[in-house]
């Protein structure tokens, strides 16, 4: 019995002793689940008091995607936070513990503090990294970049007013637009966002970045900082990938079909306009499943999370049934053919042809024009992660569009582009593939 009872006492003693240290060890991303670290972000770096409120609707889904090779553990977790005054909606996508897109909504009400925010939006960005700093590292995060984000803070401009359209959350003001550099880090401040991007020598990567959103009643969070690894940057020049990809799109053989289901090939009738940007995307990015066989990832080995050079670029012509463009990649680091296909659309494009388009085009636009020819990047998902029910989607609601249908949304009258298989839609398959990142079987 004297035995038992010592080892009885041992085992308590243990118990004991393992209980502070499994609270002072400090929690990590390999051992956490999104599960786990959303309700500790949203108490923590947010503010929210969660004891006032009861979880519902919750929808938890994990998968490997073939676009990051396998390698990376991507959850995607919605629920509704609900009391008898106030109900919160939240949704966000972790990518090895990154958060890739969170996005916390109130539902016609005001949300439940356990400390109240800034009433402005500069100030309470300045709160939120000061807080999340100290989130990152007790999940092992590295968090240099958060220091140099809240250092660039000191020398922004705070805004006094702004404007009641922008909706802001709580109520709070907006920032000042803005454009400053240090270092690698570019600050970019929109009236409803503050961005911090990753910059190479000129070049910017929107994939690696630190961005907060209060625009549209609700918070935007996103943290990829650590998720990408720069895999090269471009060894040719804008005009020598112009020329690479004009070549190209001159020797495209741009075949369409007619209401007679009879092939024939057409000579476009070149305009003098064309648009190119570089953009540094995810280097397997064109590895999906369904394999569409759109992007070629040329014959580079290419690590699914870091980020290559890909100049994209649009050469026009005539209409012709509603196509009107022949949109090519050119890989920077190997000068190799990434993607070109035939796309179309409403409307006449415009723009200089010498001059280079902006790296990402807003988000209204990936969403809504079929031929942006680019990915968007995690600042770029404050709209697709905009949730009006926080349940599990259904497969059918995951799927990418058909690839055969018309690129302008309608088709023409006499004849249907086939050449490149509606090349614009399959660039709205390769958008979905980044922005939602929910392939679901």
């Amino acid at each position: 019995m004297k035995i038992l009872k010592k080892i009885s006492a041992a085992v308590i003693v243990l118990v004991i002793l393992a209980v502070p240290l499994i609270q002072t060890s400090g929690a990590d991303t390999v051992n956490s689940t999104a599960k786990d670290m959303m309700p500790v972000f949203l108490s923590d770096v947010v503010g929210l008091d969660l004891t006032k409120y009861n979880m519902t609707h919750e929808a938890y889904t994990v998968s490997y995607p073939s676009f990051y090779g396998g390698l990376v553990k991507d959850e995607v977790i919605s629920f509704t936070l609900e009391s008898d005054n106030s109900t919160v909606r939240v949704m966000a996508i972790f990518d090895n513990g990154f958060i890739y897109g969170l996005v916390v909504r109130p539902v016609n009400c005001s949300i439940i503090y356990a400390r109240q925010p800034s009433t402005n939006a500069l100030d309470e960005s300045r709160n939120i990294l000061q807080r999340y700093k100290t989130f990152a590292e007790n999940y092992g995060l590295e968090t240099s970049h958060i220091d140099s984000a809240t250092t660039m803070l000191n020398n922004t401009a705070k805004a006094s007013t702004s404007s009641v359209d922008l909706y802001m959350l709580n109520n709070i003001t907006g920032f000042v637009p803005s454009v400053t550099t240090a270092d690698n880090i570019k600050q970019e401040t929109k009236q409803k966002t503050i961005t911090w991007i990753y910059t190479e020598k000129g070049v910017d990567m929107p994939h690696k970045c630190l961005s907060i959103s209060f625009g549209s009643n609700k918070l935007f969070f996103a943290d990829t900082w650590n998720l990408y690894i720069v895999g090269s940057l471009s060894v040719i020049s804008e005009d020598e990938a112009k020329n690479i990809g004009w070549e190209a799109a001159r020797n495209y053989n741009l075949t369409l079909v007619d209401e007679n289901e009879t092939l024939f090939s057409v000579t476009p009738k070149w305009s003098n306009v064309s648009t190119i940007a570089l953009n540094m995307i995810p280097g397997q990015i064109y590895n999906r499943d369904p394999d569409d066989h759109f992007i070629s990832g040329g014959n580079a080995t290419r690590d699914p999370l870091a980020l290559y050079p890909q100049w994209q670029m649009m050469f026009y012509f005539e209409s012709i049934g509603g196509t009107n463009a022949i949109q090519v990649g050119v890989w920077g680091d190997t000068k190799e053919i990434a993607y070109i296909s035939a796309t179309g659309h409403l409307g006449t494009p415009g723009g200089n042809p010498d001059t280079a388009t902006s790296t990402e085009p807003p988000v209204d636009d990936l969403e809504g024009n079929p031929t942006a020819p680019t990915i968007p990047s995690p600042d770029g998902l404050e709209g697709s992660l905009d949730i009006t029910t926080p349940t599990e989607p259904s497969p059918e609601s995951t799927q990418s569009e058909n690839p055969t249908k018309s690129v302008s949304g309608n088709p023409p009258q006499n004849m249907y582009l086939i050449g490149g298989i509606a090349a614009a839609t399959a660039i709205a398959i390769a958008v979905a593939a980044v922005a939602l990142k929910k392939r679901r079987k």
